[in-house]
């Protein structure tokens, strides 16, 4: 009698690991996520998970960096600094839009990745170019981290008013252009450069 071929699995490893539980929460939602629904995907063990990753929360870390990883962050010596952030805004926008199951846990995360502090020095690369006291960028900072949580917030159902009451203004939730997106992101740019005209 021949002998059956034995399958070879592909190797379990962080990566293969977080990728997965991206593809099932882009779907299903971070809630739904759990260490034995990602293990009967990946045809393991639940314990052999834990040999990668220690638990749930380094779990959504990993998936986290994954997502970050997504946006890319160019050298920009040679590029205006409002060029830089006016790219690097379209394209946080853009990759919220991709992944909006998950960008709300992402973002009220209190743990940060190494991802998140690279694309925190590109932002500081880039205001120290402005010329702005140390104090002043750091508000800078946190202006742009207030808006583009707005924007990512925003992005599943683009940017809409709420309706008033006895007003008959549109209610429904309608997907915004780039043009308005990329417009919303000039406002801001051009409040810092009337800040450092007027200092």
């Amino acid at each position: 009698m021949a002998r059956k071929q034995a399958v070879r699995r592909e190797p379990l490893d962080p990566q293969r690991i977080y990728q997965a539980a991206l593809d099932f929460m882009d779907v299903h939602g971070v809630d739904e996520l759990s260490m034995r629904k990602l293990a009967a995907l990946l045809d393991v063990d639940a314990m052999a998970i834990y040999h990668h990753v220690p638990g749930k929360q380094a779990l959504l870390q990993g998936v986290y960096q994954v997502v970050l990883e997504e946006l890319p962050l160019e050298e920009h010596a040679e590029v205006r600094w409002q060029d830089a952030l006016r790219t690097l805004g379209m394209r946080f926008y853009r990759l919220a839009q991709r992944h909006p199951r998950i960008f709300p846990y992402l973002l009220s995360s209190q743990y940060g990745t190494p991802r998140e502090l690279e694309i925190y020095q590109f932002i500081q690369q880039a205001l120290r170019r402005t010329g702005l006291s140390d104090q002043d960028r750091l508000y800078a900072t946190r202006a742009l981290y207030t808006f583009a949580i707005g924007l990512a917030s925003a992005a599943p159902t683009g940017l809409r008013l709420r309706p008033l009451y006895g007003e008959d203004s549109p209610s429904q939730p309608c997907q915004s252009s780039e043009d308005e997106v990329a417009f919303s992101i000039d406002l801001l740019i051009a409040g810092i450069e009337r800040w450092l005209e007027e200092r």
